[in-house]
């Protein structure tokens, strides 16, 4: 894969003449390429980038959905979606509730371009675009409370087995390496809609914080449950 990137990367960049702007400007730069070099054979690029996309999303259903039913199951969410199918043994609820949930957001999202956006138009490369990058400040936060969290981890519940090179160092470290695309993501006078994305991060922090404290409370040993039910037994 390493190899088959670089030179997809390095072809892309010499089809352009090594022409940064040009290359920024184009919506697909493979895409126009493979158009401009030999525009007969355009169509395994278009294959390749649709087969790889399909793959890339049957791969995130199956994560996403094995994370929501190991949720169900331990009690983050409602018992429910930790069932499986009666015959296939499939955890079918939370696929349901996966798809949904995406459903739902590419819908508001569209809608919201449509009717009161600043594209007014439902651009799916705009599209990504921007849910990825709402996305990353999410996933960015987790990954920062991860490397906060480990070394209170290691010095409770394994003391004996602590490094401060590995278990503190290392996640301060990479505690500043991830706050740097945060201040870049999240810094003021971004163009909208991007301008309102962390704002609705904190929003969704501080909701799941809550969640996270009536949970609790209702059920003390949640804590200590999360995490314990391996994915596939």
């Amino acid at each position: 894969m390493v190899v088959s990137y670089v030179l997809f990367a390095y072809a892309t960049v010499s089809g352009f003449r090594d022409n940064g702007a040009a290359l920024s400007a184009a919506p697909i730069p493979f895409i126009t390429v493979a158009h401009s070099v030999l525009a007969s054979l355009a169509f395994f690029a278009y294959l390749a980038g649709l087969t790889s996309t399909l793959g890339v999303l049957i791969s995130a259903v199956n994560s996403q959905a094995r994370l929501i039913f190991n949720a169900g199951r331990e009690g983050l969410l409602p018992s429910w979606i930790g069932r499986v199918h009666p015959e296939r043994r499939t955890p079918m609820n939370a696929i349901y509730a996966f798809v949904a949930i995406a459903g739902a957001i590419i819908v508001v999202w569209a809608l919201g371009h449509v009717i009161g956006g600043h594209t007014g138009s439902m651009n799916p490369l705009a599209f990504f675009a921007e849910s990825s990058t709402m996305g990353t400040i999410l996933i960015l936060v987790v990954y920062f409370l991860s490397n906060l969290a480990l070394p209170f981890y290691y010095r409770k519940y394994r003391p004996t087995e602590f490094s401060v090179l590995r278990h503190l160092i290392l996640p301060v470290l990479g505690m500043v390496a991830i706050a740097v695309p945060v201040y870049y993501l999240s810094k003021p006078g971004q163009p909208p809609p991007y301008d309102w994305f962390p704002y609705a991060a904190l929003v969704i922090l501080v909701v799941s914080v809550v969640y996270a404290i009536v949970l609790t409370r209702h059920d003390p040993t949640l804590g200590d449950r999360v995490g314990s039910i391996i994915a596939d037994e």
